[in-house]
């Protein structure tokens, strides 16, 4: 069931994939992007062992390099508040991608201002309904949606 949900995502991610007069998003660019956000719902739900199964998965598939010590970083610990330390890093990255990316669907770029200690933390979701990784169900829904990344 894991697997199906990851190919049907993946595939919506690919084949909602379109042309950009600039840059076009390739599907290993879509595919890394479908992986991180299995790693992110992990995380919403607060299950290091999926989170780190979904790092793993991830790793195997991986183009973009730059990705790949935080996800070495969540795979290394059962942790989730060191999963969620590196999957801050791991968002950076990916949104530096889908920025220079453009791809042709409508990412979030979504913001908590009291994750790490009123630091705070950003991340990437397919929805614009905030479902926090960074602190799960303990405050599921704090945040706000800062930027809407999409072709127009």
């Amino acid at each position: 069931m894991k697997n199906l949900t990851f190919l049907l995502l993946a595939s919506f991610l690919v084949f909602s994939c379109g042309g950009n007069s600039n840059q076009k998003s390739t599907a290993s660019e879509l595919t890394d992007l479908a992986h991180y956000l299995v790693v992110k719902d992990a995380l919403v739900a607060t299950d290091a062992t999926k989170a780190k199964v979904a790092a793993e998965n991830f790793l195997k598939e991986l183009t973009n390099t730059e990705l790949a010590e935080p996800l070495k970083q969540i795979v290394a610990t059962s942790n989730v508040e060191i999963q969620r330390e590196a999957f801050d890093v791991l968002s950076k990255v990916m949104y530096k991608t889908i920025k220079a990316t453009r791809p042709d669907i409508t990412i979030y770029r979504q913001y908590c201002p009291m994750a790490f200690d009123n630091e705070g933390a950003y991340w990437l979701s397919k929805e614009e309904k905030v479902m926090n990784p960074y602190f799960g169900s303990v405050m599921l829904n704090c945040g706000r949606v800062e930027e809407t990344i999409r072709v127009l």
